[in-house]
């Protein structure tokens, strides 16, 4: 394809394909439809001999074969079409939700489950980099940039959203709110209809056809983004697994009050990345990463020290509204020092990154805890391991930045756009 076609072709993406890429993050959060549901799950598989630890796999797997899932995008999009791979995701997810209702409730039946959550985590690890793959693929410069930031608010309100009617399916059967993955059809229907095929080569391919290494197309600057973000994903996931304990604990409400917080916090994500898309970006002078990470240490400093309802609503405000700008500022500056060939096998192992260090979080924050002496502080230990690093780590990013910038500013995501492309992109 020439400039010329790429170009016309550019300006071809309208808003109906502007739509459909947001709406496959949709995807990745469908597995808030049955989270409502595991105390009803709980006692109906009881009898059957299922105790507390079997019934955590059905959040856990999907959490483990999404790293699996992740993994197989960048070794798949070799052999077929993005979109091919993107509808088998999209099947998985809808197979591995719907059928799981269907099973009895027997010892038998429970294991049927965990199988379907398997197939539904599969497909969600193979959505999470191509949500981002695909708008890195279709889109250049500002409208890109705005679209990354988006997506994290979409998915954010979509995992809201499915939550809720997940609970109020909940209340009827345990098994509605799996039947309940039948409201993203819709949703499948309009990415199948309306979003194209990305014109980009795989990873690793030739100018004629051939494969050779994909990895040659992950450069240092992007391994170095990987590492970071999967460490990093040890103490920031410590907000979601901790947040109703610490409440529990600290005697500040139920569980309808931390389900309040949790909601709490992901509008306040959704603000963040809006704001971020809208204005932020290109403002801070590329120092976007670290302006994030210490927003989130505010954030769990908060959380610890100030132990009240608003103090709770603050802290719930803070972080979220760090977490929403950390998100897309992190797939945007793994898009930059990245080819565009690469895109998709780079965003698939920082994709695979996060969950793996996401699975192991909790046993890193207890070694941290012991390590700095916080053990002793309960369900808040985690929270007081990840504060001070959290710190320590936007110090360490804001370093790495100031030595790039000044030799290497074209790899920093945060820096202003020329104005050409600025004004390249008013015509898009």
């Amino acid at each position: 394809m020439t400039a010329e076609q790429k170009a016309t072709a550019k300006k071809a993406l309208g808003i109906t394909v502007q739509i459909a890429a947001l709406l496959v993050i949709t995807l990745q959060y469908a597995k808030s439809f049955s989270t409502p549901a595991m105390s009803a799950i709980g006692a109906a598989y009881a009898p059957a001999g299922v105790d507390s630890l079997m019934l955590k796999n059905i959040e856990g797997l999907p959490s483990l074969m999404a790293i699996v899932g992740a993994f197989a995008v960048g070794i798949l999009e070799r052999y077929m079409k993005k979109k091919t791979m993107l509808i088998i995701a999209m099947a998985c997810t809808l197979v591995g939700g719907v059928v799981a209702g269907l099973m009895p409730e027997t010892i038998e039946g429970f294991y049927g489950i965990l199988a379907c959550r398997v197939v539904l985590g599969f497909g969600r690890g193979m959505i999470f980099p191509m949500a981002s793959s695909f708008i890195a693929d279709l889109f250049e410069g500002r409208q890109r940039d705005r679209l990354m930031s988006f997506k994290t608010a979409v998915g954010g309100l979509s995992g809201s959203v499915f939550q809720l009617i997940g609970g109020f399916l909940a209340v009827m059967s345990w098994r509605y709110s799996f039947i309940g993955y039948l409201f993203i059809i819709p949703i499948v229907a309009m990415i199948v209809l309306w979003l194209p095929e990305p014109d980009v080569k795989p990873a690793g391919m030739t100018a004629d056809g051939k494969r050779g290494n994909a990895l040659k197309s992950i450069t240092v600057a992007a391994w170095i983004v990987i590492l970071l973000a999967g460490v990093w994903n040890f103490f920031q996931f410590s907000y979601f697994t901790n947040i109703s304990l610490c409440i529990k604990e600290a005697g500040l409400g139920d569980t309808g009050f931390a389900g309040i917080i949790s909601s709490t916090q992901t509008l306040a994500a959704a603000v963040g990345a809006i704001c971020y898309g809208a204005f932020l970006k290109g403002r801070l002078r590329g120092f976007d990463l670290p302006i994030a990470l210490l927003g989130e240490a505010v954030g769990f400093w908060i959380l610890t020290h100030i132990v009240s309802v608003p103090g709770y609503y603050a802290g719930a405000i803070v972080y979220g509204l760090a977490f929403g700008m950390f998100n897309p500022a992190l797939i945007l500056q793994i898009v930059k020092v990245l080819p565009k060939e690469g895109a998709t096998l780079g965003l698939s192992l920082l994709a695979a990154a996060q969950n793996l260090c996401q699975y192991f979080s909790a046993y890193v924050l207890a070694f941290f805890a012991g390590l700095m002496g916080v053990a002793a502080t309960g369900q808040f230990a985690g929270w007081n391991v990840a504060w001070p690093l959290a710190t320590a780590m936007a110090v360490l990013v804001a370093v790495i930045i100031v030595i790039t910038k000044a030799k290497h500013p074209e790899l920093i995501a945060g820096l202003k756009e020329p104005g050409k492309q600025a004004d390249i992109e008013k015509t898009v």
